[in-house]
């Protein structure tokens, strides 16, 4: 029986399967996978989120969760063009 390596295993989850993604707005560098058509992670940086306009407004969208419309256009037209792959 072979056991992983839960190093491995945890560096895999952490950055497996991510591309590196700019928004169309703001040009923020984040990390982006699509683990389904519904389920997206993100990975900002401080930097990056430093850059975005959305997420240092002083009136955030309302989701519990900070997000930026514009990056999620973005995401979906890396979709669309085949930039990001869906599994």
């Amino acid at each position: 029986m072979n056991q992983a390596d839960p190093l491995t295993e945890r560096q895999e989850y952490l950055t497996g399967g991510f591309a590196e993604l700019s928004c169309a707005r703001c040009v923020a560098l984040v990390r982006v996978r699509k683990s389904s058509p519904q389920q997206t992670s993100v990975q900002w940086t401080t930097r990056s989120a430093r850059q975005c306009p959305t997420l240092t407004a002083d009136v955030r969208p309302h989701p519990l969760v900070p997000t930026c419309p514009d990056l999620r256009t973005s995401i979906q037209w890396a979709v669309r063009t085949g930039r990001l792959e869906v599994p």
